[in-house]
């Protein structure tokens, strides 16, 4: 079976667990995730807007950022938000090399941002 294409909604509780606890931070905001913080998945790309429940359109964010965002194109969202870029660039690069439910998740990652934003953010 090709890991990649495994949802997290598919995917049974214990890996949707494990992928979260990988990060310490929240991705929008690189604040730390407290004990009594809900750590959530976010679509880079929003499903509504074409995206796929694969793991490399995920990042880990607090609830709030989750539904500060809702199904805003990324793009549009760091424009509201600048810090935003620097965090999920902060955030990948952590993960640099990491292999995450079988893949290479900042690699992944990279090009999904790519693909959603439109740039490449890594490259500037």
């Amino acid at each position: 079976m090709n890991i990649k294409s495994i949802s997290l909604y598919n995917c049974p509780f214990s890996s949707k667990k494990t992928f979260k606890k990988k990060f310490k931070t929240c991705t929008y905001s690189a604040e730390k995730f407290e004990q009594h913080d809900t750590k959530t998945i976010e679509h880079i790309i929003p499903v509504s807007l074409g995206g796929k429940n694969e793991y490399s359109n995920y990042l880990v964010v607090k609830r709030s950022w989750n539904g500060l965002r809702s199904s805003i194109p990324l793009s549009e969202f760091i424009r509201k938000y600048p810090q935003v870029k620097d965090n999920i660039i902060k955030t990948v690069s952590e993960h640099e090399g990491e292999i995450i439910e079988g893949i290479d998740w900042s690699s992944e990652v990279k090009k999904t941002l790519k693909q959603a934003i439109g740039l490449d953010i890594f490259a500037e």
